[in-house]
């Protein structure tokens, strides 16, 4: 592996969530966003800005099958994978 490679794959940042029954996908997205880089969730620009969060709401319920086997997009420096289970995967935009 070469030097530059091995810096960036030490220096990226991947987070995986899973909602819980209280927890919707926009409030699992933005905690999992929030952990990885280390900031308040608060901090962080409006989901709004990337993905409309009603949406991905309706689209992703861990309770029924929506058909979705996943949904990606950027947000806040961040590409985000979620689910159609519900999980989330988060891994610092190069």
């Amino acid at each position: 592996m070469s030097n530059d490679l091995a810096q960036r794959t030490s220096t990226l940042r991947t987070q995986k969530r899973r909602p819980s029954r209280e927890t919707t996908p926009v409030v699992a997205v933005v905690a999992a966003v929030a952990d990885a880089a280390g900031t308040d969730p608060l901090e962080l620009p409006p989901l709004g800005n990337a993905i409309d969060p009603e949406a991905l709401n309706d689209l992703v319920d861990p309770e029924r099958s929506t058909g979705l086997e996943s949904i990606a997009f950027e947000y806040a420096g961040y590409d985000v994978v979620v689910a159609g289970t519900g999980d989330v995967r988060v891994n610092q935009s190069e």
